[in-house]
């Protein structure tokens, strides 16, 4: 024991020097030998191509070699055959030792194929017999099956038992750590290159800072973006990145907690502010302390201004349907305006005329109003910052502009409003979002039938629902329904972009909006705002 104890001692302290693979895999066969074997067979896979990468022997003669490795096993011949559980049986620890008694298919082609070397046969148990076979497997990280280690004629003789193998199984260990060691590091070597590209090359901006949120390193795409050099920017607060307009506090707060992201308005170096899609998140260690944090950004302003284009659009699709209807509106009262005026001009009663002139003045006031209606709805959204409004008040208004069309006629309307909290949003974004569903809803039912708005709070959420007694969504369309320009109506009556954009303002708010089937039939649409807090 202590002379094997030296041999292996001997080939540990040769490993440090060994300067190639190839040469740490003959210290290991030699190593494997140092621990009782006459003769050694080792060899490992390439991780990616699944072929044999490298092997190296131990006193086996170079005709033997040549058998050898024209018939070794495969790494599918090992993960499928050998280590099947019916083999469990002959295991010694990680080692599985097959003696000559045992034989199958498989276990008689590797005796067939293989190299035996010559020796004595003996029938005793207790002793080794040429055609014994013992393989060792090596597992990498992740236990997955890096090699093998085939051994044969130990040199006292004796079959092999647990504790005349471990000796073998802690050099294999010490071995394979070793084998790792070259290629975790090829592996880091590589995935450190891949890294270095992809920051470099990434077309987002990504700004990398210490725990104390002071920046510390930025790819190039953040110094085109943002105007600033990295010397510029290194040590100062990513803070100095964004808009003094941005409720800074609030975005970090999201992202101790579990990482921000969201559209917020940034800041380059001269001054000019934009839109950018933000991800920022800590980066902790094992322990769960904050070693640094992770800031990626996109501008998105061109993408901003598509979107304000499409809701104008849109918006003045929807225009363009209730000019008919406002027009027919604005008729009455004018009419009436008009009839009076000339009924004073010939009338000479004072009493009368003051009449006349208060029934005028109520006429007047009923055509400004549905002036104002209109002008509300059609008021332009990017001048209109977000305020604080209720969305009943909202719903309310689109449902009276809708009202104005005239298309109510063969529709019960079922009001049922329940007291919600005000939330942040442009009063006429969110009318513009009503007015779209409910025009959906009334589209549904061209024969007729009922339309329900209901309101309730829900937790922290305003929920608004929309539900029409229509023909329903067609199961093949309702993935699509919030895609740009999907439409199902004929050509020219329809944009497909009405439940598009009332996605996008909802999630502006961070809402949301889904739908489902009503059991009797039609669909209700459910949108939910989160409340207003201060």
């Amino acid at each position: 024991m202590a002379e094997m104890l030296v041999k292996i001692l001997d080939v540990i302290s040769r490993f440090r020097n060994a300067r190639t693979f190839q040469e740490k895999m003959d210290l290991i066969a030699e190593g494997i030998g140092a621990c009782g074997w006459k003769y050694v067979h080792l060899y490992v896979f390439d991780r990616n191509k699944r072929t044999v990468k490298s092997a190296a022997y131990w006193g086996i003669s170079e005709e033997a070699k040549r058998i050898i490795e024209k018939n070794r096993m495969s790494l599918e011949e090992i993960e499928q055959i050998l280590l099947n559980p019916r083999y469990d049986k002959f295991k010694i620890g990680r080692c599985y030792y097959i003696p000559h008694t045992y034989s199958d298919e498989f276990i008689s082609k590797l005796r067939r194929t293989g190299w035996t070397p010559e020796g004595e046969e003996v029938e005793d148990p207790t002793r080794w017999h040429p055609e014994d076979m013992l393989y060792i497997p090596l597992y990498g990280f992740g236990g997955r099956v890096m090699g093998l280690v085939s051994v044969d004629t130990p040199l006292d003789g004796k079959a092999p038992t647990e504790e005349s193998l471990r000796p073998v199984e802690l050099f294999v260990d010490y071995a394979v750590a070793f084998i790792e060691e070259s290629e975790f590091e090829n592996y880091l070597s590589k995935s450190r290159n891949v890294l270095s590209e992809v920051f470099n090359l990434s077309p987002a901006a990504i700004v990398v800072s210490d725990q104390n949120d002071r920046i510390i390193h930025l790819n190039p795409a953040a110094e085109e973006m943002f105007g600033y050099s990295q010397e510029e920017l290194l040590g100062k607060e990513t803070s100095f990145l964004f808009s003094p307009a941005e409720n800074l506090e609030k975005i970090l707060q999201e992202r101790d907690r579990d990482g921000f992201k969201g559209e917020v308005m940034l800041r380059r170096k001269t001054g000019k502010e934009f839109w950018g899609y933000v991800v920022d998140v800590p980066v902790k260690n094992h322990a769960g302390e904050v070693e640094n944090y992770l800031l990626m950004a996109l501008d998105i302003t061109e993408a901003k201004n598509l979107q304000y284009y499409l809701i104008r659009a849109e918006k003045l699709a929807g225009i363009g349907i209730l000019a008919s209807g406002i027009a027919h509106e604005l008729n009455n009262p004018l009419y009436g305006i008009l009839g009076l005026a000339e009924a004073i001009v010939d009338e000479t009663d004072v009493e009368t005329i003051h009449e006349y002139a208060n029934e005028i003045i109520e006429y007047a006031r009923e055509a400004a109003e549905i002036v104002k209606d209109l002008a509300g709805y059609s008021y332009s959204s990017q001048l209109e910052t977000a305020s604080t409004v209720n969305p009943n008040t909202a719903l309310k208004n689109a449902l009276k502009m809708i009202s104005r069309l005239g298309k109510l006629k063969n529709i019960e309307v079922v009001e049922d409003y329940g007291e919600l909290e005000e939330i942040n949003a442009s009063s006429s974004e969110l009318q513009q979002v009503f007015v779209n569903l409910i025009t959906n809803a009334i589209d549904a039912m061209p024969d007729g039938g009922t339309l329900t708005l209901k309101t309730r709070q829900v937790g922290d959420f305003d929920e608004i629902r929309i539900s029409d007694t229509g023909t329903g969504i067609p199961e093949k369309y309702k993935t699509h329904i919030f895609e740009p320009f999907f439409t199902t109506k004929p050509v020219g009556e329809g944009t497909g972009l009405g439940l598009y954009i009332c996605y996008r303002i909802v999630n502006k708010y961070k809402g949301s909006i889904d739908f489902e089937d009503n059991p009797g039939g039609g669909t209700t649409f459910i949108v939910r705002f989160p409340v207003r807090r201060d």
